[in-house]
C-alpha cells in the first residue's frame, strides 16, 4: 500500500534520497500525525523546517493526509484597477500598503492586462512601487501552490519571477515554471553577468544545491552561480536606486 501511494506520486526507489524522506513522511502521516503544521513535521523528521516545503512531491504526500492544507493566503499590491469580489485591490494597496486574502474565496475577478511580478522576498514586495503591475509575494517556497492557482485566474502581458540568483532562488523559479510555462526570470542573464563582472569580489557565498532540482529552465543561470556566486534580490533592488541598473518597466 505504501509503495502504491509513493508510485502514484512518481517517487521511485531509484531516487534513494527522495524515497527515504518520503517513507519517513508517509510513516509519520499514517501513524503519528495529529494535525501538525507542514513545517513542524519537516523540522521533526529532518531537523529542517523547509525540506518538505521545497519538494513538490513531498508536499503532495503531506497534503494527501493533512487535515487541512496550508491556508492559501495571497499577499498582493497593485496600481491597476483589479477588483476581487467587487473590492478594489488598488484602493487597499494605497490605504493599507498591501492586501492579503484567502485565494480560495474568489467569487469574482475584474482586471485589465498588466505585468504580474512574483517577488521571492518581502523587502522588495513591500518597498517597490508597481507600475501597471500586480506584485505578489511568494514567501520563498511557501506559497507556490496558492500563487500558481491565483495567477491562472489573471490576465497579463508579462509574468515575471524576481528572486535571488542562487541555487535556492532558481529552484523556487523552477517550481513555479512547471505550471506557469510563460514565466520568465528577473534579472535577465545579461544583467546577471554584468553584476558578476562588476561586483564579483563583494557578492555573498552561494547556498547548496536545492534538493531534487534539475534547473531545467535556468541552467544558464545555474552554471554561473553553482561555483559560489550569489546575487540577492535586495542587492539588485538597491542597484536601481544607485542608478547602476535601470528599473524594469513594471516598477516606478
Amino acid at each position: 500500500m505504501s509503495d502504491d501511494i509513493l508510485s502514484k506520486l512518481q517517487i521511485s526507489k531509484k531516487d534513494t534520497y527522495l524515497y527515504d524522506k518520503a517513507v519517513k513522511v508517509l510513516e509519520f502521516m499514517k501513524n503519528r500525525y495529529k494535525g501538525e503544521d507542514l513545517r513542524f513535521v519537516s523540522a521533526y523528521l529532518f531537523n529542517d523546517s523547509k525540506i518538505i516545503d521545497k519538494n513538490a512531491k513531498l508536499r503532495a504526500l503531506f497534503n494527501r493526509f493533512a487535515t487541512v492544507e496550508r491556508p492559501n493566503i495571497i499577499y498582493i499590491r497593485t496600481d491597476t484597477d483589479l477588483k476581487i469580489n467587487s473590492i478594489s485591490i488598488k484602493d487597499l494597496t494605497q490605504k493599507l500598503h498591501l492586501c492579503a486574502f484567502f485565494g480560495g474565496n474568489i467569487n469574482s475577478l475584474v482586471q485589465e492586462d498588466c505585468s504580474v511580478v512574483i517577488s521571492e522576498n518581502l523587502s522588495f514586495f513591500m518597498s517597490a512601487v508597481p507600475n501597471n503591475a500586480i506584485f505578489l509575494y511568494s514567501k520563498g517556497f511557501h506559497l507556490i501552490n496558492s500563487l500558481t492557482a491565483f495567477i491562472k485566474k489573471l490576465k497579463y502581458n508579462n509574468l515575471i519571477h524576481f528572486g535571488d540568483v542562487d541555487t535556492e532562488g532558481l529552484a523556487i523559479f523552477e517550481a513555479f515554471k512547471k505550471n506557469l510555462p510563460e514565466l520568465t526570470f528577473y534579472p535577465d542573464i545579461e544583467t546577471v553577468r554584468f553584476i558578476i563582472d562588476k561586483f564579483k569580489d563583494n557578492l555573498p557565498t552561494n547556498k547548496q544545491k536545492a534538493d531534487g532540482c534539475e534547473y531545467k529552465h535556468s541552467k544558464e543561470y545555474y552554471d554561473l552561480v553553482k561555483n559560489g556566486i550569489s546575487i540577492e534580490q535586495e542587492f539588485v533592488h538597491s542597484l536601481f536606486y544607485k542608478t547602476i541598473l535601470e528599473k524594469p518597466k513594471w516598477m516606478k
